[in-house]
């Protein structure tokens, strides 16, 4: 019972913060803001994303450890470290978070105007994932008040995510420059900041291994690699969201659609 007040607490608090963000960014919005279904939807399907993906991951861990394991454990600590955030949760994670992005601009095909709008959809997605995420892991209350600070850090990746994908359907409407690159960089730059932040926190086998062997070398490498990533992940965050405001106009005036208001 404790537990699950716990897990509606957590995203009830994600709920708040993020969607208190998402909405402010969508009263910026000046090509007129966008209707209801478009903007819940993505989120509805983030937190699908979530759940569908992390019912993969724990299948993927599984036929690791019946096929793999020995071979796995066996690789350096180093190659450990970055393959696995990157097979059990970067990958795998935005990856169902593109497939979400991707079917919420075909519901909308008609009716996203600009690149504004597929950051929007790229936030939502996130804000969705991670209201899953931290439902399903609040096994602790002091881990929801740790983890406050890295609350945007979805949201930011997939903001990241809408921008290219934006910024390569502009391309390829408008004749305006490449179009395979920033489709390319929608799901490989997520991906990439996705493995490094795991490789310094939930996997990071260099301190976990460290501590455990008495290996004070390895153990410091990790803890400083841990410190590095994590503030980095939280400035990177929040600089998006800066970064988002400060080049608002720049984005909403990037047509794709004209939609008449």
């Amino acid at each position: 019972m404790i537990t699950i007040i716990q897990q509606v607490i957590a995203g009830l608090i994600t709920t708040g913060i993020l969607g208190v963000l998402y909405m402010r960014m969508i009263k910026r919005e000046k090509s007129g803001q966008i209707g209801m279904p478009q903007a819940l939807l993505p989120i509805i399907l983030g937190i699908v994303s979530e759940v569908v993906g992390s019912r993969l991951v724990v299948y993927m861990m599984i036929g690791v450890l019946h096929s793999g394991a020995t071979k796995f454990n066996e690789l350096p600590v180093v190659a450990r470290q970055f393959l696995s955030p990157f097979l059990f949760a970067a990958f795998p994670e935005e990856l169902f978070k593109l497939i979400m992005i991707i079917i919420t601009l075909c519901v909308f095909r008609k009716k996203v105007k600009n690149v504004y709008e597929y950051i929007l959809i790229g936030a939502a997605v996130g804000i969705g994932f991670s209201i899953a995420e931290d439902y399903s892991y609040a096994s602790e209350l002091a881990s929801i008040f740790i983890r406050l600070p890295m609350l945007p850090g979805h949201m930011a990746m997939d903001m990241l995510m809408g921008e290219f994908l934006g910024i390569a359907m502009y391309n390829k409407k408008n004749n305006a420059g490449p179009v395979a690159i920033f489709n390319i960089l929608a799901f490989a730059v997520p991906v990439i900041l996705h493995t490094l932040y795991d490789a310094g926190s939930t996997a990071n086998y260099m301190v976990f291994e460290g501590a455990a062997n008495g290996n004070n070398v390895m153990l410091t490498i990790g803890s400083v690699y841990a410190l590095v990533v994590i503030v980095g992940f939280i400035v990177f965050s929040f600089r998006m969201i800066i970064r988002f405001k400060k080049n608002g106009d720049k984005f909403d005036n990037m047509m794709i659609n004209k939609v008449e208001q």
